[in-house]
């Protein structure tokens, strides 16, 4: 007889079941990404994604990319411009595997999920020396917690570029500098990260010396009398771009030395003690010091004035 007693209890039980406390807790995540029906299939929108990811959807308002044009249709898709469709990822529970996650692809997958949309502005990247040497765009730049608000960068210049260059870092603690640690220029003034046609990531399309005369236009020309190396081997044949233990960033320590370097067979120098305006012993006396338009000249062919 109690054996019978037992199936009105199932029964109820069954009955009861559906209202317990742990089935209330599983359905909202489900009802929320599925109630956007005017979304593109297999879109959850940005909500959804805050559910889980709370912090970085919180900061992300602030970020330019917030603001971009939708490109899926539906709105409030804006995590999933970059990271692709997010409903097998919410329906597994979180698999990171079924999400694009911009820390474990591989640069150049990075690279041609960014340039998607930033080809326009970048066209040279892929050919740059950043691409080639297998850096990815989230190397420098970062989506979701920038330190510098100037381009989403990871930290701002030049720390940024002394991560990897060292030895450029090296350069600008010598003696006579360009000004960039003390944030009177900066390293993309002159160089442009996404790529160029240029050596160097330089930011010029042919001449090289654009670079320098920009600022130093008093060493621009054209001149009458111009002095060939400007020319042929450009601002570096004389200077360092960086930095320099000598004046003027000059590659010697000496003028006298720097000019000699090309000039010592055409120039007939007198013995010490024999007077002469090309006698090296006489110490404060350089090449400079008669020579005075060494960059070029439009009334002298030996610089003189």
């Amino acid at each position: 007889m109690k054996r019978w007693l037992t199936i009105p209890l199932l029964v109820v039980a069954a009955t009861l079941w559906p209202t317990s406390p742990g089935m209330a807790q599983a359905a909202p995540s489900v009802a929320k990404y599925t109630a956007a029906a005017s979304m593109t299939v297999g879109y959850v929108g940005a909500e959804t994604c805050a559910m889980c990811h709370a912090d970085i959807s919180k900061k992300f308002g602030s970020n330019p990319h917030s603001e971009m044009a939708l490109t899926h249709g539906g709105k409030g898709v804006t995590c999933e411009s970059c990271h692709g469709a997010g409903q097998a990822h919410v329906e597994s529970g979180g698999d990171k595997t079924k999400i694009f996650s911009f820390r474990t692809a591989t640069p150049k997958m990075v690279n041609t999920k960014c340039l998607s949309c930033h080809l326009g502005t970048h066209a040279d990247f892929d050919r740059s020396a950043h691409a080639l040497a297998g850096i990815g765009c989230t190397s420098c730049h970062s989506n979701h917690s920038p330190q510098s608000e100037l381009h989403l960068l990871k930290v701002a210049e030049p720390k940024l570029c002394y991560t990897c260059h060292t030895d450029v870092k090296a350069s600008f603690s010598q003696p006579f500098h360009h000004k960039v640690n003390e944030g009177v220029m900066t390293c993309s003034d002159c160089h442009n990260p996404h790529g160029t046609l240029q050596d160097k990531l330089l930011r010029a399309n042919a001449d090289q010396n654009a670079i320098c005369t920009k600022c130093h236009v008093e060493a621009l020309g054209p001149f009458v009398y111009e002095h060939p190396p400007l020319k042929t081997e450009g601002c570096t044949a004389c200077h360092f771009p960086h930095g320099s233990p000598n004046v003027r960033l000059l590659t010697k320590n000496n003028v006298n030395s720097l000019c000699l370097q090309c000039h010592s067979a055409s120039m007939n120098f007198s013995a010490p003690g024999t007077p002469s305006f090309h006698n090296q012993a006489n110490q404060y006396q350089s090449c400079t010091s008669c020579h005075t338009q060494i960059h070029g000249s439009n009334a002298d062919l030996d610089f003189f004035k």
